[in-house]
């Protein structure tokens, strides 16, 4: 009978040509990854989501390159047909869905800790010394800060591991840090800058959480900081790792923070203004929450109009900083369990072979 893993990787993409040069990047991310987790001597899997792939393109899966055989990591695939997809708002114009392709990777993950992952970032590597002394804890979330790395040459990604890692840290980088929430939203103060990016929590809580919120289009707004919050609320601790622990994000022209804007109407500018300097900044921020302005549009997807932070995120995560429990908004079948997906094995770690 199999151990398991410790950690599992969860990530997804697909072969679409999203941003230049992605195939390579995300090819590079998944074998440097693999790399490291063998060296750390992790028992890890990692699990890519070929989400929606195109009909005239080739399977990202099917054309990564990873060493056959690896000790301690396996790597496995699953493919969601388009007809999934489909099932979401804005489907025309995206081609993806962030939280659904996670909750889907995460629903199947084996590791005890689980944590989502972009396809294309690269972990520094005190990240994999801090997870093999193999002493998290089940009742802890873990965090670290991301770091916008520009690259100009794509020569960078015919360099070896450590090269490659050596590199990017010694660019200039733009850190996704903590930040001071808003002190009339009365929330804790946790670590949601950039958190979909490495939120590693014990498998317990994720399930009981049923992944991600469900989101019904394909914006997928707030959805990593509402998993944050509705842990916290159930007692998870979070710990925030040292600076020298990074997710190191070559930044390209769709990062996803940079696509997200506001929409505000000229007589909620007004209304917001006047509250702010004749009541209170309470009382401005009681009106955008229950009114649901301003309103959010991703670049690119102009038929989805999303909610406003102050009702997607704030109203429950205020809720549940108050003492209220948080309740999944995902069905029991969540993250696709009652479908049988086309499944890859990439790699089998020699745990992973003791049912053979």
């Amino acid at each position: 009978m199999s151990t398991g893993p410790y950690v599992s990787f969860v990530t997804y993409g697909r072969n679409d040509g999203y941003t230049p040069s992605y195939f390579r990047r995300v090819t590079r991310a998944l074998a440097c990854l693999a790399n490291q987790l063998e060296q750390a001597g992790i028992d890890a899997e990692i699990v890519f989501i070929e989400w929606n792939p195109p009909a005239d393109q080739p399977l990202l899966l099917d054309l990564f390159k990873l060493p056959r055989a690896l000790q301690h990591v396996s790597v496995r695939g699953f493919i969601v047909p388009p007809e999934h997809h489909r099932e979401f708002a804005g489907f025309r114009e995206a081609g993806f869905h962030a939280g659904e392709a996670a909750n889907t990777g995460i629903r199947r993950a084996r590791g005890r800790f689980i944590t989502p992952k972009a396809s294309d970032t690269f972990l520094s590597p005190q990240v994999f010394g801090m997870i093999a002394g193999g002493t998290l804890d089940a009742d802890t979330m873990y965090r670290i800060d991301r770091h916008d790395v520009p690259i100009d040459d794509d020569a960078i990604w015919d360099l070896g591991d450590t090269a490659l890692l050596a590199r990017i840290a010694s660019l200039p980088s733009t850190p996704h840090a903590w930040i001071h929430q808003s002190p009339h939203w009365r929330l804790r103060e946790l670590h949601t800058n950039a958190c979909g990016d490495f939120t590693l929590m014990s498998a317990a809580y994720w399930h009981y959480l049923r992944g991600h919120p469900k989101d019904h289009s394909v914006l997928s707004l707030d959805i990593d900081s509402l998993v944050l919050h509705a842990a916290s609320a159930l007692g998870v601790q979070e710990r925030r790792w040292p600076d020298s622990c990074r997710v190191y994000k070559p930044i390209h022209g769709k990062v996803f923070g940079e696509r997200v804007q506001q929409i505000w109407r000229p007589w909620q500018r007004t209304l917001d203004r006047l509250l702010s300097e004749k009541a209170s900044d309470e009382a401005a921020h009681w009106m955008r929450t229950t009114f649901d302005y301003p309103r959010r549009k991703i670049r690119g997807v102009d038929s989805v109009i999303g909610p406003s932070i102050e009702k997607n995120f704030v109203r429950l995560a205020s809720h549940w900083a108050r003492g209220e429990k948080p309740v999944p908004t995902q069905p029991e079948n969540w993250g696709m369990a009652d479908v049988t997906l086309e499944a890859r094995t990439l790699c089998r770690a020699d745990w992973d072979k003791a049912d053979l």
